[in-house]
């Protein structure tokens, strides 16, 4: 029999409990991103980019060239006799481009390689989100009419539904998209050369891109202007790639699941790589009984709100639609990822 004599010898063998305000705090502050402030329905998003000039360039793929009248002129065609492509292609574009059109039309849409099914006004939330991320750049003292064409990088995988909702994003606000063939992602060399040659001033990304780079010996790359970053961490060495590449860059890095299209939370490049929720977007921890975990304490990552899919083709990923048991009919994601709340209200997810 062991006897314990000091009762603080056996902290660590307590579960800390919530209090009502940690409670109140986690459900009504910390887990809920604030409501988007600005968000256009899906088809006014999509009529921004018929707006657009014609003459100008919506994407460059593959080494071919695609304008926004040849984007938007043969949409009808597209939406009849298309369907997402499996590679970026110009073809491929045009088809996401229809797959947003007809989810403003019917109300839903399959989106990504895994056929994540979406409301749209799940669509128009993430796309809001963009938009504003995309216009959240350190301000510089220059002529506007000076300022260098809006000129975006999309590095993720093709098949990710965020690259749906960022080239939808970019379209309706007249910028250009470049989309790298599928040797040139895998490749920093040649991302390099397409961000120095077409001057890019956005790029998204894995997290461990900028890092990637500075081994490959890319040593500035000052047409960046933001760093759209996607991963649970960057580790130790991303702050300082981005300083040596961008120093004059704004940097986040955002936590995504299958789930939801677009990031469920976002922070800075901190060391400890917290993030808080999104506008429309909900995260809870849980233990393995359905409760709260405590600040501090390590719980199963949970995600909802306004850009979690219904379902996936195929039914994949079924058992981890859950029913929400702090919100009537409303339904969480198990991501599978592990985390916990600072006591400041910050996420910390386990990389």
């Amino acid at each position: 029999m062991t006897v314990i004599d000091d009762i603080r010898g056996i902290d660590s063998l307590v579960v800390p409990r919530l209090t009502a305000g940690e409670r109140e705090r986690i459900l009504g502050e910390w887990a809920t991103g604030v409501e988007p402030y600005d968000m256009s329905p899906l088809v006014t998003v999509i009529r921004h980019g018929h707006m657009v000039p014609g003459t100008r360039v919506a994407a460059r793929c593959g080494g071919e060239v695609v304008t926004y009248g040849e984007l938007y002129g043969g949409l009808g065609d597209v939406e009849r006799t298309l369907g997402s492509s499996a590679l970026p292609t110009p073809a491929g574009l045009a088809a996401l481009l229809a797959e947003f059109v007809t989810a403003s039309h019917v109300g839903i849409g399959r989106f990504g390689r895994d056929g994540l099914l979406l409301g749209a006004d799940a669509l128009a939330v993430a796309v809001a989100d963009r938009r504003a991320v995309a216009a959240d750049r350190r301000l510089h003292r220059v002529d506007p009419a000076q300022r260098p064409a809006d000129v975006r990088l999309l590095a993720l995988p093709w098949g990710d539904p965020q690259n749906t909702v960022d080239l939808l994003a970019a379209w309706s606000s007249g910028a250009s998209v470049v989309v790298p063939a599928e040797s040139q992602r895998r490749d920093p060399a040649a991302l390099a050369e397409l961000i120095e040659t077409y001057a890019v001033s956005q790029v998204v990304a894995a997290a461990e891109l900028p890092v990637r780079f500075v081994e490959a010996g890319v040593h500035r790359l000052p047409t960046v202007a933001r760093w759209d970053l996607v991963g649970t961490s960057g580790g130790s060495m991303l702050p300082d790639a981005v300083r040596r590449l961008s120093p004059e860059a704004v940097a986040t890095v955002a936590f995504h699941a299958p789930a939801y299209v677009g990031a469920v939370s976002r922070g800075p490049l901190a060391p400890d790589g917290w993030t808080r929720p999104v506008p429309g977007a909900k995260v809870l921890l849980l233990d393995d009984h359905g409760r709260l975990a405590a600040p501090g304490v390590v719980g199963d990552v949970h995600i909802g709100g306004r850009a979690l899919g219904a379902e996936f083709s195929g039914g994949r990923y079924r058992e981890r639609f859950v029913s929400d048991p702090y919100e009537p009919r409303a339904r969480l994601f198990r991501t599978g990822h592990r985390g916990w709340w600072t006591s400041e209200g910050r996420l910390i997810i386990e990389s």
